[in-house]
């Protein structure tokens, strides 16, 4: 008979799928014998670890990739096809919230298993290592489910539990009940618990870890009358970092433990305090600033992260195009006149202004800076830091300086008369000052600067230059993916950029472990360069509108705010909708008569 005419009945059935193995040791040997027949790893250096295993206790595979011979994932590569478990980035995994809330928090930090779906009686658990069958049969019994598993990376594993079930979980579920009994509170007063203190102070350390490691600058703790929000602020963005429930009843131990770290009076809660803790993290110091407010619900606390080490940045890596160095470099290399950086707060201004000044420091230079506060030390400059309390302000240190026979001045913010007038004037004297003041673009410097009471022919004749800037968050590299723009930001963009619309491509993030699922990593700034020439000067003294000054430094071939976005959008920099955020619809194109 013919295949053509075998009955359905007849039809051989579909292979089962093959079933699962759990780690034994048999499997770890199998295992290294692949990493060595594809040359991963020599042989000889896995029976050096053999020989360690027999004397540590530690596992085969944690070991070759502690001494870094073999990459976690090739790792787990070969396990994969020893177990017949799939390997899959937890990025490519659609996590499910009835699977993370079908397994305790304990559990899962306890397996360090991460739940991913849940189909019927069946839960989907993603793992870093093969299970054990000991592991395998504790599990079903603490779920009362049956199992089906993935093998992921160890680090998102661990970032993944954090994002889902709370910073600190195994922490506050130990103390968190103990902390909400009835007794605990007496009078307003926090009666301590055995184990509490530390566990709290465990927990903030948890804190501050966590956010050094997402490279986050602020961390937030807030009170509410039924919960304690923790919030980061992250590539300037604030974003909610999960915490177990339980925490809520800890928010007074919490605020306490932050308060002593910080050296502040504990006793007292009705009055805003301020402090700085000092924290060490590997080879890397942190100044850590922190503020506390008192808030109906308790002490809602700021803590402001400061990395020495890394918040200086060269001037050629901020993100300036080649075109936009040469104006930069121009305006620093001026023998006198003031050069004016502007945007709003957290803009990074005054990153800039350090790139600026180590850019042009030497010793045939002086230079001073005045600073609210003083946020990196760098060699060769004094630096004063600004004490209002006892009359040390701008203006009063900047009438010292002058007699200090300065080359080069950097006056943190311009915020009054008198700070603007003495710039202006100390710039008339020979001096190149650097400052700062807060408007939304480049030509607005001028009409502030107005506002303020100096008059337009001393801007006309000591401004060099402006500088306004933004930063926007850059897509994250493991997990951005294309997509296409609306047509109406198509049309803005082709409409500048005709030559490059044709073959661009945009780009988003999809959230992944290594960017905190946001889908941004780090950013980049976004400049606006007005360079001063003989016709803006006559603008400025006739004092003609902002709007008009920037249609002839555009004509003079300024880049916006909103262009350069879009370049570096091109470039696949950032995403639209970043440059959306932070910047106004170009309002170029003919100039008004």
């Amino acid at each position: 008979m013919s295949p053509d005419d075998a009955s359905p009945d007849s039809a051989p059935e579909a292979a089962p799928p093959k079933e699962k193995r759990f780690l034994t040791d048999a499997m770890l040997l199998q295992m290294t014998r692949m990493l060595a027949e594809r040359r991963l790893v020599q042989r000889d250096r896995i029976d050096e670890l053999q020989a360690r295993r027999a004397l540590t206790g530690e596992e085969l595979d944690a070991l070759l990739v502690k001494e870094g011979l073999v990459a976690e994932s090739d790792i787990l590569a070969c396990m994969a096809e020893l177990s017949r478990i799939p390997f899959q980035p937890v990025a490519d995994l659609p996590i499910a919230q009835e699977a993370v809330a079908r397994v305790p928090p304990r559990v899962a930090l306890r397996y360090k298993v991460m739940p991913v779906s849940l189909r019927g009686d069946t839960v989907t658990l993603a793992t870093s290592r093969v299970p054990t069958q000991g592991a395998v049969d504790g599990l079903r019994m603490a779920l009362n489910a049956a199992l089906d598993w993935v093998l992921c990376t160890d680090s998102d594993i661990t970032r993944t539990i954090k994002h889902f079930y709370g910073l600190g979980a195994e922490t506050i579920d130990h103390i968190a009940p103990a902390a909400h009994a009835p007794n605990l509170e007496i009078e307003g007063k926090d009666i301590s618990v055995e184990n509490a203190d530390e566990g709290v102070v465990k927990f903030v350390n948890q804190l501050i870890s966590e956010a050094i490691r997402t490279e986050a600058t602020d961390i937030h703790i807030e009170p509410f009358e039924d919960r304690l929000r923790v919030r980061y602020r992250i590539d300037g963005i604030l974003q909610d970092i999960p915490v177990p429930a339980g925490v809520v009843h800890l928010r007074k131990a919490i605020a306490s433990c932050i308060k002593i770290m910080a050296e502040m009076d504990i006793a007292e809660r009705r009055k805003t305090h301020d402090g700085r803790i000092k924290v060490r993290s590997g080879k890397e110091e942190f100044d850590l600033r922190v503020s506390v407010l008192p808030t109906r619900f308790g002490e809602t606390v700021n803590m402001r992260l400061l990395n020495r080490q890394t918040m200086f940045i060269d001037l050629e890596h901020l993100g300036l195009a080649k075109e936009q160095m040469v104006p930069v470099q121009y305006l620093a290399s001026m023998p006198h006149g003031v050069v004016l950086l502007t945007g709003p707060t957290g803009s990074g201004k005054t990153t800039t202004l350090y790139a600026l000044l180590d850019k042009i420091s030497s010793p045939e230079h002086k230079i001073i800076t005045v600073e609210d506060p003083i946020e990196y030390q760098m060699n060769g400059i004094t630096q004063v830091q600004v004490h209002a309390q006892i009359g040390l302000t701008f203006a009063s240190v900047l009438r010292s300086i002058l007699r200090h026979d300065p080359d080069i001045v950097l006056i943190g913010e311009i915020r009054d008369m008198e700070t603007a007038d003495i710039a202006v004037r100390s710039s008339l004297t020979g001096h190149l000052v650097f400052s700062t003041l807060h408007t939304n673009d480049a030509p607005s410097a001028v009409t502030r600067l107005i506002d303020m009471g100096v008059e337009p022919f001393l801007i006309s004749s000591c401004l060099e230059g402006v500088i306004a800037q933004r930063l926007v968050r850059r897509v994250c590299p493991a997990c951005r993916e294309p997509f296409a723009p609306d047509d109406i930001i198509h049309e803005e963009i082709s409409g500048l950029f005709p030559d490059r619309i044709a073959d661009a491509v945009f780009y988003r993030g999809r959230g992944c472990p290594d960017c905190n699922f946001s889908g941004y990593r780090s950013r980049i700034g976004l400049f606006e360069i007005m360079v001063m020439n003989d016709i803006l000067r006559g603008m400025v003294v006739h004092q003609r509108p902002s709007t008009e000054i920037k249609y002839k430094a555009i004509e003079a071939g300024m880049i916006t705010l909103r262009q350069d976005g879009w370049l570096k959008t091109l470039n696949g920099h950032t995403s639209i909708d970043e440059v959306v955020r932070v910047t106004r619809k170009a309002d170029f194109g003919v100039a008004p008569a």
